[in-house]
């Protein structure tokens, strides 16, 4: 089967000289490094990279693809794909040409989503069969960890295809639970403590794959058949990686979790500045998964990401505000607790359901089986490293 890891990479700079020694190209190198434990290294790398810089533009952005690549050259010299968001214009004239001018503008490289949708772009671009996610802030130690993922693969099991799976993240002492974390303003929300309740569901079964809630995008394995019709949402600020499992779900796809696919996650200290914007990232991403399982789904969602997508998700939505923002506030962070507090209106806020995904669905059908046909040689030939 031919296969592809896929790393996106997102580096937010304040001037081009920075790169070097920016966290994200540490965490990037450490990453494609890990890379080498592999037994099996019968497999192309793509990395979509998106430079975010203050002031851009396209002469500036292939200067820093090109610093980019001479800083992974010599980590790994075998089929490794650098498309980068310098590219970004030609890539959504390309596929404009090819009926999909009304979706153009969401294949961007800013945002979780559509990262990963330009990645599988390029994956059928190359006609791979079988895409593993992975993240820069992860590494692999399994040597066999591709055999693993490639493990009954668009193969039956239970009676069901199955098109994709998901493992573990291990913290970096090797356990599986997420620690708590000692955030007052946290408790009611308490994210943590229903995510490690479906982990504990998971180990415990007997069964090698298991019906899962969740799935973690930076350890994630889609065979072309399932990616080739299903994309990940564009208008999903984040856990997008659950929301593909609730899309694929709905449109008749079987994706399963495997407990013995592990990559350790290795993710820097989070500041409080992170809690913020995951917090407000998770308000969006809720109310709009409500939208889509209001019709029901075949799966259960329980315990996690199911606790948030009831009814009461929005008094806790609107108290777990208001404590951050008290907290700002407690610390004399004024200017953050009214910051914090427009986040209230993010709650309120029409959202397109699940008719606009099936819109965006049928366009991704029909210009990636214009790429699996043509290919984008043109587009992706000076790519290579």
């Amino acid at each position: 089967m031919k296969k592809a890891i896929i790393l996106p990479v997102y580096l937010k700079l304040k001037a081009p000289e920075e790169l070097p020694s920016s966290e994200g190209m540490g965490l990037t190198q450490r990453a494609i490094r890990s890379l080498h434990i592999l037994k099996d290294q019968d497999f192309t790398l793509i990395l979509p990279v998106c430079f975010d810089l203050p002031k851009m533009d396209e002469n500036l952005h292939l200067g820093l693809e090109e610093r980019f690549k001479e800083g992974i050259g010599l980590l790994r010299t075998q089929r490794t794909l650098l498309f980068s968001s310098a590219r970004v214009e030609r890539l959504r004239l390309h596929l404009a040409q090819r009926n999909f001018k009304d979706y153009d503008t969401l294949i961007d490289f800013k945002g979780f989503s559509k990262i990963r949708n330009t990645g599988l772009l390029l994956a059928q671009a190359l006609s791979i069969e079988m895409v593993i996610f992975m993240d820069n802030d992860e590494v692999i130690e399994n040597p066999d960890y591709l055999d693993v993922a490639s493990e009954y693969l668009d193969q039956r099991f239970n009676g069901k295809r199955v098109g994709g799976k998901g493992g573990f993240y291990l913290n970096p002492d090797g356990s599986i639970l997420l620690p708590p974390r000692k955030l007052w303003w946290d408790w009611l929300w308490d994210k943590i403590r229903w995510m490690n309740q479906t982990y504990l569901e998971i180990l415990k079964s007997k069964e090698r794959l298991v019906p899962t809630p969740i799935l973690l995008g930076g350890n994630l394995v889609l065979h072309y058949r399932l990616f080739q019709s299903v994309p990940f949402d564009p208008l999903i600020p984040r856990g997008e990686d659950t929301d593909y499992l609730i899309n694929a779900t709905r449109l008749g796809f079987c994706i399963l979790f495997d407990p013995r696919l592990q990559i350790k996650h290795l993710h820097p200290e989070r500041t409080e500045t992170y809690y913020e914007q995951e917090l407000k990232g998770d308000l969006e991403r809720f109310l709009y998964e409500r939208q889509k399982v209001k019709e029901g789904m075949e799966l259960s969602l329980d315990p996690y990401p199911g606790y948030f997508l009831r009814w009461s998700v929005y008094p806790k939505a609107i108290l777990t505000v208001f404590f951050l923002a008290l907290d700002y506030f407690l610390k004399g962070k004024r200017k953050k607790a009214r910051e914090t507090l427009s986040i209230l209106k993010e709650i309120f806020k029409k959202r397109e359901g699940w008719s606009y995904y099936l819109k965006f669905r049928e366009a991704w059908e029909r210009v990636m089986k214009r790429i699996r046909e043509e290919g984008m040689e043109e587009l992706i030939k000076d790519c290579w490293i």
